[in-house]
């Protein structure tokens, strides 16, 4: 209570007035406030319990949301290698099971024509949406919308779809998915007036606009069975190198540019004209490479990797000007200028360098006939023996020298005197380009990566070492019985974890002395905690329709007397056994129990959930039962001030009557002695 504003003197007469209204106080306030207080801690309580009981079942939540269908549905991969090699290959690769989107379910997804964007459509007019074998739902605009109004009345509709609105150059397109994958969940559309372009049914010939730019899919699983399986090569990325470049190398003038695969081709353009700056310009480029300098004491290489393997990734570079020294192409080799029919040579040489190695060359006349021709030529690079092949290509008109690699280092060729137009130069291929190469049950399966996907329905192989001719691998694929139980484990843990809270949250300890409280719990008394556990159960215990199994109790999980669930190990492994698609279907179908435990945790824990709702109503108890507390205190100090000022009256009534009393006492003693 607050400190009364009232004045309390005990000089002024006979009465203790402090005393008096402390004592009358004390009776005034046990009439009203220990009730509230008592009040309020009791709302604090329950309060704090609801609070610990949301932290509990969001707990449960989590376990209940890790079990996905994935859970109820997992394979797994067993390989094994029949070879008795002595040097027999150990885990050529790994395995991912239904990791990828390929086996998963896919929502049905449509798209309307293009409306202008200042189209209207009529208030009252109306879409009926139906997903699957539902009800239909019907969506009617309340006023006149545009398209974005039409999306936003159908989003608030929980219709089962989700609509949105894509922009293209001939307008506005209106776009509904299915919340729900899988077949048995497509959308029909009714549609009337302004809005009857909007109207689509796959199985009757309704006229339509919609166009289904996604297809309902059903999930499904990796192929079961054994298969045997060969790594023939792993995928590789290009690699290729420069020449060695002096320290301090410059490139001053010229383009460089770079082309991937079938990928458009970059202009590389340096911020400096060190090799470090095409580095890093080429890094920066999205020429789809990756570009690094290895040095050494003699001088610096241009290393050039694909960023991605396999064998159309190849790597074209294109050099001019002081560029030229980086040219390459996806076969490594070297095409030099047209020579004209008849031409010869006479004077100079030619130097040939590969990798570190280099060789002057003087063609001469080996076919007799008087003259030195490009045939010469060719004859004399490849007597040089020198790393790289030389041929002649004729296009039809004119004659080009084409020099090949034997190696992996880069090439250059160049020349003097009448031999000075023979020039060319390509880096050296490191590592060539080429997709990863298997053999399942004798076919063979090629793949740009060495994450081979789908090869085996649903299965993705991680390939790390190539088998050899002693090598007899198999790949067998089969249902995860152990990660179905382990799941199912999980779903019985993760009840009755929450159970045992709930029942210490709820308790009642009944006082068996006569007089002392009974220590409850703080939700011993409230309905609402008793009816979320049953709405719990009745989700574990409903029958689910469409498969052979229909409850938990039918495989093996049960309630037990004391409100827990239990695992038959025995029942629950027969019936995996047995039918396994059944099991996993009445877990994690659309109406399955683990399914229906997610919505109805996500609905108990939402903003307008039963926790939600009855702590908002705490708190509004609370709330007012401290404006109750606050009116009761402030009526108090009125009651005190009340009380302190009669009382100071009396007490000065009664300190002038006793002065009156001495007055006449000492008047009638003075009369008695004359």
């Amino acid at each position: 209570m607050a400190d009364s504003t009232g004045s309390i003197s005990t000089k002024a007469g006979p009465l203790d007035v402090a005393t008096i209204v402390s004592k009358l106080m004390e009776v005034e306030t046990k009439k009203t406030l220990p009730a509230l207080v008592n009040r309020g801690k009791s709302i604090s309580t329950l309060i704090s319990g609801y609070g610990n009981l949301k932290g509990v079942l969001a707990t449960y939540q989590t376990a209940i949301k890790g079990l996905t269908p994935a859970s109820f549905s997992s394979q797994k991969a067993a390989l094994t290698n029949a070879s008795s090699a002595t040097n027999a290959t150990t885990e050529p690769f790994t395995t991912d099971i239904n990791s990828d989107d390929s086996t998963k379910s896919l929502a049905q997804k449509l798209k309307s024509a293009a409306f202008s964007r200042n189209q209207i459509f009529s208030a009252g007019d109306s879409v009926a949406i139906k997903i699957g074998s539902g009800s239909p739902t019907f969506v009617t605009l309340t006023a006149d919308a545009t398209l974005a109004g039409v999306r936003d009345a159908i989003n608030r509709s929980s219709a089962g779809v989700t609509a949105s609105i894509t922009t293209a150059d001939d307008g506005d397109h209106l776009v509904l998915e299915s919340q729900t994958g899988g077949t048995g969940n497509t959308v029909k559309i009714a549609a009337n007036n302004s809005l009857s372009s909007l109207a689509y049914d796959q199985s009757r010939a309704v006229p339509t606009t919609m166009t289904e730019i996604q297809a309902a899919r059903d999930s499904t699983k990796a192929a079961s069975g054994t298969y045997t399986v060969d790594v023939l090569q792993l995928a590789q990325a290009q690699k290729i190198t420069s020449a060695r470049m002096a320290p301090g190398t410059t490139f001053d003038n010229g383009i460089l540019a770079i082309k991937t695969g079938n990928g458009s081709t970059a202009i590389i353009k340096p911020a400096t004209n060190s090799l470090a700056g095409v580095r890093d310009a080429i890094n920066a480029s999205d020429a789809g490479v990756l570009a690094t300098i290895v040095s050494s004491s003699a001088g610096d290489h241009l290393v050039v990797s694909a960023k991605d393997s396999g064998a159309t990734n190849t790597l074209r570079i294109t050099g001019t000007g002081s560029f030229s020294a980086l040219s390459f192409t996806p076969g490594g080799t070297i095409t030099l200028p047209a020579v004209p029919p008849g031409q010869t040579y006479d004077s100079g040489n030619l130097r040939l360098t590969s990798g570190e190695n280099s060789v002057d060359i003087t063609p001469a006349d080996t076919d007799g006939n008087g003259t030195i021709d490009l045939s010469d030529v060719m004859r004399a690079i490849n007597t040089a023996n020198n790393g790289v092949t030389a041929s002649i290509l004729n296009d039809g008109a004119q004659n080009r020298l084409v020099l090949t690699p034997t190696g992996t280092s880069p090439v250059s060729l160049s020349g003097t005197q009448s031999y000075a137009d023979l020039k060319g130069s390509s880096m050296g291929q490191l590592v060539k380009a080429q997709d990863a190469k298997i053999s399942i049950e004798g076919v063979v399966v090629a793949s740009p990566s060495n994450k081979v996907k789908n090869a085996i329905s649903g299965v993705q192989l991680n390939l790390s070492k190539v088998t050899t001719s002693t090598d007899k691998f198999t790949l067998n694929i089969s249902n995860d019985t152990s990660g179905m139980t382990s799941a199912a484990n999980t779903l019985v843990t993760a009840y009755n974890s929450l159970l045992k809270s709930v029942k210490d949250m709820t308790k009642q300890v009944i006082s068996k002395k006569l007089g002392e409280a009974s220590q409850s719990a703080p939700l011993a008394s409230e309905s609402s905690v008793k009816t979320l556990m049953s709405q719990l159960r009745t989700a574990l215990t409903a029958s689910v329709e469409g498969g052979g199994q229909t409850s938990l109790a039918q495989i093996g999980i049960t309630f037990q007397k004391d409100g827990g669930l239990a695992l038959d190990a025995t029942k629950f492994s027969a019936a995996i056994t047995n039918d396994f698609e059944g099991v996993s279907k009445l877990f994690s179908s659309k109406n399955g129990g683990v399914t229906q435990l997610q919505k109805l945790t996500e609905d108990i824990l939402a903003d307008k959930g039963i926790i939600a709702t009855k702590s908002k109503g705490l708190e509004g108890s609370q709330t007012l039962n401290s404006r109750k507390q606050t009116a009761v205190n402030a009526n108090l100090l009125v009651l005190q001030d009340s009380y302190t000022n009669r009382f100071n009256r009396l007490n000065k009534t009664l300190a002038s009557m006793g002065q009156t009393r001495d007055y006449l006492s000492d008047q009638l003693a003075r009369l008695s002695t004359k």
